[in-house]
């Protein structure tokens, strides 16, 4: 039997994983890929309502960041890469759009 893997050498696999078809195995990736974004998206939307409504501050903090680090028990560089996900920006890719569009007119 031939297996395919880059896990290192030492790891073991979670007790019931080795027992998975693959076919079962493959739905879970994709149901826990799609659970992961959804949280991600639920997160990154808490940040931006707490940015938003300035949490932080009402709060005795001195910014998001740090009300970020001390809640959820984060690094202030990880803090600080949320909240930069988390706000919106300006769409740079529109501006490509139309600019496509009026090269092709």
């Amino acid at each position: 039997m031939t297996t395919h893997s880059t896990a290192p050498a030492h790891y073991a696999p979670a007790p019931g994983w080795p027992d998975l078809a693959d076919a079962d195995l493959l739905r879970t990736l994709v149901e826990t890929e799609r659970r992961r974004r959804r949280l991600d998206a639920a997160m990154r939307a808490a940040v931006a309502e707490a940015e938003r409504r300035g949490l932080a501050v009402d709060t005795g903090y001195r910014d998001t960041a740090e009300l970020l680090t001390d809640l959820l028990r984060i690094s202030v560089q990880e803090a600080r890469r949320r909240i930069e996900f988390a706000i919106p920006q300006g769409r740079p890719r529109a501006r490509k759009v139309w600019k496509v569009l009026a090269a092709a007119s």
